[in-house]
C-alpha cells in the first residue's frame, strides 16, 4: 500500500458538510471554494495538526483495489442517503391511503430531520474520538434495521418510529463519507467533484424511482430497495476496508475523557425539546387548540429545554457543540436565518407537489415523480449558477438577496395551480422555484468560511446544515396543520357533516374516492384551494429570508482573512 501524508485538518473542516438534508451535493461541493488548489498544495506540506503533531504518524492511502472498493462503499453509502431523503414524497399520498390518516403527513419528514439534526453533531464528533469503519459500519446497521422497520410498518406510529432511526444513521452515513479522507489533498477536489454528480443523479432520480416502485409493487418497495444497498455496503465495508484509525488529536484519550467530548448531556436536552415543539407544532390547530393545556405545556416544555441547551454550550465553552463565541459574528447570525428559512421554503414545496399532483390532477404515482424534476434541476442549475457566480465576483451576498426577491415571487406563483393549471405553468413555475432556492443557499457556507478562521470553519458550516435541517422540521408540520384546517373548512359546505371531524382520518386518495362521482370535481377543487393556501407559508418563508440576506455582511471570499 503507498504511503501518502494526510493531513487531518482538511478532514476537521469539512467533517459534517455533507449533512444537509436533501442537498448533500450542495455542501460538498462547497469543499472545493474552501481548499482551492494552492492551498491544498501548502496544507499536504503542513503537519501542525495541534498539540499531537509532533506524535503524528503519515497515513496510508487506500491504492489500486482497496481504493477503487472504498470508493464503492462511499458512493453507495450517498446513493442510499440521497434516495432515502428524496424518495419519500412521491409516496405519502400511498401511505396516507393505507394507514387511514393524513394526520401524521408532517411527521413522516419531521421525525428524521429531528434526529438528523440532532445527532450531526455528535456523530463529527464520533467520528474523530473513534475508529471511522466501525462508527460507519454502525451507522449503516441502523439504516439497514430503520429500513426494514419502514417496510415493514403496520401503523402510522411505527413508520414514523423507523423514520426517526433513519435520520440518526443518515446523519451517521453523511458525516463518515468525509471522514474516510481516502485520498490526498491534491486530488480531493476531483473526488468530491465525482461524488457530487453521483449524488445530483441520486437526487434526481429518487423520486421518479418512488413513483415508478409504489406504482409497480407499493409504497413498501421505497425501503425495501435500501436493504441489499446496506446490506452489501455493510459486508464491503467490513471484509475488504482498511481500518482508518482516529484522529491524533483523540489519541491518548480514555473513555471518560472521550464521552465527554461528545457533550452527551446537549443531545440529551435537545432531542426532548425539539420532540416537544414537534409534538406541539403537529396538535395545536388539528387535535387541540392552541390554547390547550396540552399544546402549552409541551410549549413551556421546549422553552425551558432550550434554555438549558443554551446555558450548556456557554458553560461548556470551546468545547461546545455551537460555541458562543462563534455567534458573535453577524454572518453568522444573517446566514444561520437565511439558510433556516430558504431550505423551508424548497422542502415545504416539494413534500406537498407530488400530493398535487396524484390528487388534484389525477397523475400516477411514477408521473408525479418526472413532475419533480424541473423543481430539482431549476434548484440544482440555480446552485450551479451560485457557485459560478462567487467564484467570478468573489461576492456571495448578492446571490442571497436574489433569492429573497425571487423565492416569495415564484413560490407565490405555485399557489395559483388549480385542476386546470397547463403543463407548461407546471414546469416553468416549479423550475424558477427551484432556482429561487438554489441560486442562494450556498450562501451561508460561504460566509461562514469567509468570515470564520480556518479552525472555526467546519462549527460555522455546521451551525449553517444545522438550520437547513431544523427549518423544514419545523415548518412542514406547521404546513400540514395549515393544509388539515383548511381541508376541514373548504370541505365542511360541499359535504356538510360528513368530513369536518374525519380528515385527518381519512388517506388522500380515500378523501376523493369515497365521495360520488357527482361531487367528485368540487371536492378535488377544494383540496386543490386548500393545497395552494399550504404554499401560502412558502411564499411567506421567502419573504422571511430578507431578513438574513440584508444582514449578511458584504465580504468577498478572494480577501484574505486578518
Amino acid at each position: 500500500m503507498a504511503t501518502v501524508t494526510a493531513v487531518e485538518e482538511s478532514s476537521r473542516h469539512d467533517e459534517i458538510e455533507l449533512c444537509a438534508i436533501s442537498r448533500p451535493a450542495r455542501a460538498a461541493r462547497s469543499y472545493l471554494e474552501e481548499f482551492p488548489t494552492e492551498r491544498l498544495s501548502e496544507l499536504n506540506d503542513s503537519r501542525t495538526i495541534g498539540p499531537d503533531s509532533q506524535d503524528a504518524s503519515p497515513k496510508e492511502y487506500p491504492v489500486d483495489a482497496r481504493l477503487w472498493l472504498t470508493i464503492v462503499v462511499i458512493t453507495s453509502a450517498l446513493v442510499l442517503g440521497s434516495l432515502d431523503t428524496n424518495i419519500l414524497a412521491t409516496a405519502v399520498p400511498a401511505i396516507t391511503n393505507e394507514f387511514h390518516t393524513i394526520a401524521d403527513i408532517g411527521w413522516y419528514s419531521s421525525a428524521f430531520r429531528l434526529t438528523t439534526c440532532v445527532f450531526q453533531f455528535m456523530f463529527g464528533k464520533l467520528y474523530k474520538l473513534f475508529p471511522v469503519k466501525k462508527v460507519f459500519m454502525a451507522s449503516n446497521a441502523i439504516f439497514l434495521f430503520s429500513s426494514l422497520i419502514c417496510a415493514l410498518a403496520s401503523s402510522s406510529s411505527i413508520f414514523i418510529v423507523g423514520r426517526a432511526i433513519s435520520g440518526v444513521a443518515f446523519a451517521g452515513i453523511l458525516s463518515g463519507i468525509n471522514a474516510f479522507n481516502i485520498v490526498p489533498p491534491q486530488r480531493r477536489p476531483m473526488f468530491v467533484g465525482f461524488m457530487c454528480g453521483v449524488e445530483s443523479l441520486a437526487i434526481a432520480s429518487a423520486p421518479v424511482i418512488g413513483g415508478a416502485l409504489t406504482e409497480a409493487r407499493g409504497w413498501r418497495w421505497c425501503f425495501w430497495i435500501n436493504l441489499p444497498i446496506a446490506g452489501a455496503t455493510l459486508l464491503i465495508t467490513f471484509f475488504f476496508l482498511p481500518d482508518f484509525g482516529t484522529s491524533n488529536s483523540s489519541a491518548g484519550m480514555g473513555l471518560k475523557e472521550k464521552l465527554y467530548q461528545l457533550d452527551l448531556v446537549s443531545n440529551m436536552i435537545l432531542i426532548p425539546a425539539l420532540t416537544s415543539l414537534f409534538i406541539a407544532l403537529s396538535w395545536a390547530g388539528v387535535k387541540f387548540s392552541w390554547h390547550d393545556g396540552r399544546v402549552a405545556g409541551l410549549l413551556v416544555t421546549f422553552g425551558v429545554l432550550s434554555a438549558a441547551f443554551i446555558y450548556n454550550q456557554y458553560r461548556r465553552g470551546d468545547s461546545a457543540a455551537l460555541p458562543p463565541r462563534i455567534f458573535k459574528y453577524r454572518s453568522i447570525m444573517a446566514g444561520f436565518i437565511f439558510s433556516t428559512f430558504i431550505n423551508s421554503v424548497l422542502s415545504v414545496l416539494q413534500y406537498y407537489l407530488p400530493i398535487y399532483y396524484q390528487i388534484v390532477r389525477g397523475d400516477s404515482t411514477a408521473k408525479s415523480g418526472y413532475m419533480m424534476i424541473p423543481i430539482i434541476i431549476g434548484d440544482s442549475t440555480g446552485a450551479i449558477l451560485h457557485g459560478l457566480g462567487t467564484s467570478i465576483s468573489g461576492y456571495y451576498t448578492p446571490f442571497m438577496l436574489l433569492s429573497s426577491i425571487c423565492a416569495p415571487v415564484f413560490a407565490g406563483l405555485i399557489t395559483t395551480f388549480n385542476p386546470t393549471t397547463r403543463f407548461l405553468n407546471l414546469v416553468l413555475f416549479t423550475g424558477a422555484a427551484g432556482f429561487s432556492t438554489g441560486i442562494g443557499f450556498m450562501g451561508s457556507m460561504s460566509a461562514a468560511r469567509t468570515v470564520l478562521s480556518s479552525d472555526d470553519a467546519s462549527t460555522g458550516t455546521a451551525i449553517m446544515l444545522f438550520g437547513s435541517s431544523f427549518g423544514p422540521a419545523v415548518f412542514i408540520p406547521i404546513a400540514h396543520v395549515i393544509l388539515t384546517n383548511q381541508l376541514s373548512t373548504n370541505l365542511k359546505d360541499i359535504l356538510p357533516g360528513a368530513l369536518g371531524i374525519d380528515v385527518e382520518n381519512t388517506g388522500l386518495g380515500e378523501l376523493v374516492g369515497s365521495v360520488p362521482p357527482s361531487q367528485r370535481g368540487p371536492v378535488v377543487a377544494e383540496v386543490s384551494k386548500s393545497l395552494s393556501q399550504t404554499w401560502f407559508l412558502a411564499a411567506a418563508l421567502g419573504a422571511a429570508t430578507i431578513v438574513g440576506s440584508l444582514m449578511m455582511e458584504w465580504r468577498s471570499v478572494k480577501q484574505k482573512k486578518t
